[in-house]
């Protein structure tokens, strides 16, 4: 019974980081235009190392998420872990997740300073 319990704890957890993720998304998404091509990864020394087109770009990021917790919660749910490992899959699912929100806001704010910078923001 607390092992079913927690399973849902752990989905709680990975429904709240999706939201919180999909919704800086979709500000993002606002306040770009349509033809930005958005950074995705930085060198050591600052410079952008990729890019990819707007859409890709966030959808991927969001993807990600959305996979990552959805195989997660499969795991959770699979018959041949033993009590103790399902603990251990629910405090990692419940570390990875506020993680994932991290990483993420922290890549949406250097997108957005590396495109003032550019000059690609409206002010």
């Amino acid at each position: 019974m607390p092992l079913s319990v927690l399973s849902i704890l752990g989905d709680a957890f990975w429904i709240v980081a999706t939201a919180m993720i999909a919704s800086a998304t979709r500000g993002v998404w606002r306040a770009l235009p349509a033809d930005a091509r958005l950074p995705m990864q930085w060198g050591l020394n600052g410079k952008v190392g990729w890019r990819a087109r707007k859409a890709p770009a966030l959808g991927l990021a969001l993807g990600f998420a959305i996979v990552f917790g959805l195989v997660l919660s499969a795991l959770a749910r699979a018959p041949q872990f033993a009590p103790d490992e399902l603990l251990i899959l629910f405090l990692v699912r419940a570390a990875t997740a506020p993680l994932f929100i991290l990483v993420h806001m922290l890549w949406l704010r250097g997108v957005l300073r590396t495109l003032a910078a550019e000059g690609v923001l409206k002010p």
